[in-house]
């Protein structure tokens, strides 16, 4: 690859010019943070910042779970990490930026990855911005922290700083706001980003819009398999919920944040297995704190308060539990097109992918949203090529007007009652549904 030199707000950036002609910014640094301390914001750099490498992803299970080492292999370690090296550290807000050369106020796609807020990171195989940026459109991806380095609660870290767990979700926070700030200098258009998540991706997302802080930032939402309020499901509780739960890991490390901090990254992840049962899942992750998140999200979308932007929510067809998120996702369509303000659509992936009976399954749908079918180790087809590129395209047109109708699609209509129609992208293209 060729390099190119640009200037930016925090100064000189480094990056690549891929064989598509795309620029890319790897491994970018939006923020620092200690350890169970909130982010603060890199706004000036020395010298010419490389960015031709990709960042460290946070250190997680698998760090010293080596899933290269399991017989048999992981199912999601087959489809989107095999045979790729990830550097892991604490130190990992980092963000990628795929950019058009010479992009000039160019719409902005912000991803934010899932992985059940315990693992993944911004550049796995099926990540890649190319397809995007060919299309005019800006994709950046990020990093932030996961588990217990993000989302641990505690009496003595809320009276460090006044409040306490969704660390992770302030790196989120803090990533858009510095690509809010500088995004203009790689031609993107601040007042155009629109924000991309699956699984935990969405639901962050699903908190970030009910946000006050960061609702002003965003002018688009979509959010894949995880969109909307749980109940059942992904609820998100008040942090003092969780504050007994997580001191079972915090006794194991010692008496006081000072001791915490001293252990090594390993000692932190040992004792998260030592103290976890089956409900660990639902204490390492976002908690109503007052602050970023103020108020049951239930409640606040009942009363409206999600951001007033068009929102695009899907679901797979053999998702993870997927009547209760097609359910989530639905019920938030038709509360926002309840209020008549700006729309929200819903579509369905089928797709039964080539290669073993998995179906449509969670996470499926990635390889076509990102446009990266040729990573894919699966004997993909025309059809799903052209699947791929429809969807692609609709991401692109609604980052760019802020409807995902085009063309190239049937009519799309916004979801305004539980019964109304919505776009199936199948094993026969794409249909309307009932």
């Amino acid at each position: 690859m060729k390099t190119i030199e640009k200037e930016t707000g925090c100064g000189k950036i480094l990056g690549l010019i891929s064989d598509a002609g795309v620029a890319e910014y790897r491994g970018i640094r939006y923020a620092t943070a200690e350890r169970w301390k909130y982010p603060k914001p890199v706004e000036t750099w020395d010298g010419v910042y490389d960015a031709t490498a990709f960042g460290a992803a946070c250190t997680q299970m698998r760090t010293f779970d080596r899933e290269a080492d399991k017989d048999p292999e992981p199912f999601y370690y087959r489809e989107f990490r095999k045979n790729m090296d990830f550097d892991y550290s604490e130190d990992c807000l980092f963000l990628n930026i795929w950019a058009p050369v010479y992009a000039s106020h160019a719409p902005v796609i912000l991803y934010i990855h899932g992985g059940a807020f315990m693992g993944g990171c911004g550049n796995e195989m099926h990540m890649d911005g190319t397809e995007f940026a060919k299309r005019g459109v800006i994709f950046v991806s990020i990093n932030y922290r996961l588990g217990v380095f993000g989302f641990l609660c505690s009496r003595e870290l809320e009276e460090e700083s006044g409040h306490t767990g969704n660390y992770g979700l302030y790196d989120q926070a803090a990533a858009i706001r510095w690509v809010h700030r500088h995004i203009s200098s790689f031609g993107g258009d601040p007042k155009r980003i629109t924000l991309f998540g699956q699984s935990a991706g969405a639901m962050s997302i699903q908190q970030l819009v009910l946000s006050p802080s960061v609702k002003p930032l965003i002018a688009g939402a979509i959010m894949s398999s995880g969109g909307g309020v749980g109940h059942e499901f992904a609820a998100v509780t008040p942090v003092q919920d969780s504050l007994t739960y997580c001191s079972k890991i915090t006794k194991l490390l010692g008496a006081t944040p000072q001791e915490w901090r001293q252990k090594s990254a390993e000692e932190v992840l040992s004792a998260v297995k030592s103290a976890a049962d089956r409900n660990l899942l639902n204490h390492l992750c976002p908690h109503v704190d007052g602050q970023l998140i103020p108020e049951d999200p239930a409640k606040a979308v009942s009363e409206g308060k999600m951001a007033d932007i068009p929102y695009l929510l899907s679901t797979n067809s053999e998702d993870m539990l997927p009547e209760i998120l097609s359910r989530m996702a639905v019920d938030f369509c038709t509360s926002v097109n309840a209020l008549h303000r700006k729309p929200a659509w819903y579509f369905r992936f089928s797709r039964q992918l080539p290669g073993d009976d998995s179906g449509a399954f969670h996470s499926a749908e990635l390889w076509y949203t990102m446009g990266t079918l040729s990573r894919c180790w699966r004997p993909m087809t025309e059809n799903d090529y052209a699947l791929s590129h429809a969807l692609v395209s609709a991401f692109c047109c609604f980052a760019q007007s802020g409807s995902p109708e085009s063309t190239a699609l049937p009519a799309w209509q916004p979801m305004d009652s539980p019964s109304g129609p919505f776009l199936e992208f199948g094993d026969i293209g794409v249909q309307v549904r009932p």
